[in-house]
């Protein structure tokens, strides 16, 4: 088990210097919260932007347009303020802006930026300390290899006595999927700055184990969870033991892998959320007909002092799923709160805002 700070994931993303004699950083993005992109391939024959700002922030493709030179460019907007991905799609391949020196682990040929503007306050950091970032590596029996966490600390604490929150990515992602494209760290370092949250340890692992998308009994991540990283953070940091200090939540993928959690190991985390997710139609069949018994353990409820539910507008790819799911959960009884945000669909602007609402509910004594 060893732990790094990880000092690339704490610093700003919304400004960068260029590299030297480089070309000039894009987008540009001007006061009318216009984007203009510039990329230099004389070769291509097209070259498209493909970026998260089209209906309920989805992804949309634009051409740019050649200046007979080899130069490309396309002006986009106004954007709604926020935090975006984007690639380049040059002859219909996926590249990275190698102008833009943000990057995301998991997905290489995409870069961010930031549409300054109302609303993305908590996106940015502020005037207060931050917390640290650090990686955590571990041994996993499930898959027999090492593996590696994410671990932000609240300022001024090192993890001792603190309550843990499990963070979980979607399918595809990676232990920074929250820091980079979720800028988790800045949300939270803000929402403590603003008083709205309880200390905490914030874990976020490599939850990519075979299983997820079928019944809770064909999925490793519980044992993966509970077995193998709650106890490597145990020991690493100090923290509270015990499920009333332990909080869960995924999106996607990772809420599949959250609700299976809870149904096969009842009781093992007190607080549970569930962004953007839902049983698939045949795996919710085989839950309903060949294993009510777990949607019938009176433990589900009786240690569950949280669930609560989110998920995107009805863009959202989850959204069927998600009502259906749901509907289970009242036919059996299992309490949960739901929380709609309508502007989004399966996108970070959508969990970003899950976890500003999420975190601070964590650990109260009402819960």
């Amino acid at each position: 088990m060893s732990r790094r700070t990880l000092f690339a994931a704490t610093a700003a993303i919304a400004v960068l210097p260029s590299t030297a004699g480089a070309t000039t950083r894009t987008p540009v993005v001007r006061k009318d919260r216009t984007a203009t992109f510039t990329f230099r391939a004389p070769a291509a024959r097209t070259v498209e932007v493909r970026g998260g700002w089209g209906p309920s922030f989805g992804l949309i493709n634009q051409p740019m347009t050649n200046d007979g030179g080899g130069t490309w460019t396309l002006t986009t907007g106004p954007l709604t303020p926020d935090y975006y991905q984007y690639s380049l799609v040059v002859d219909g391949v996926e590249t990275k802006d190698p102008t833009n020196p943000s990057s995301v682990h998991s997905s290489p040929s995409l870069s961010t930026f930031l549409v300054p503007g109302k609303g993305t306050e908590f996106l940015v950091p502020g005037p207060g300390p931050r917390g640290q970032v650090s990686e955590l590596t571990y041994h996993s029996t499930v898959t027999g290899s090492r593996r590696a966490a994410t671990v932000w600390m609240p300022p001024g604490h090192r993890g001792r006595n603190l309550p843990t929150f499990y963070l979980q990515h979607g399918g595809g992602g990676d232990h920074l999927d929250w820091i980079e494209p979720g800028r988790a760290n800045v949300i939270l370092d803000n929402l403590y700055e603003a008083g709205r949250l309880r200390p905490m340890v914030v874990v976020m692992p490599d939850g990519t184990v075979p299983g997820a998308t079928g019944l809770p009994g064909d999925d490793s991540y519980p044992a993966e969870l509970l077995d193998n990283l709650v106890p490597a953070v145990e020991r690493a940091f100090g923290v509270l033991r015990g499920p009333e200090h332990r909080a869960l939540a995924g999106l996607s993928l990772g809420g599949l892998q959250t609700w299976n959690v809870l149904l096969s190991r009842p009781g093992s985390m007190a607080h549970i959320g569930d962004f953007s997710s839902g049983y698939f139609p045949e795996v919710l069949d085989g839950l309903v007909t060949r294993h009510a018994d777990l949607l019938r353990d009176p433990r589900v409820d009786q240690r569950t002092r949280l669930h609560r539910v989110y998920c995107g507008n009805p863009d959202d790819i989850a959204y069927t799923n998600n009502v259906a799911t749901r509907a289970v959960f009242e036919r059996f009884g299992i309490r949960h709160t739901y929380s709609e945000f309508a502007p989004g669909g399966h996108t970070w602007q959508t969990w970003r805002d899950n976890l500003r609402d999420f975190a601070p509910r964590l650990f109260q004594r009402h819960d």
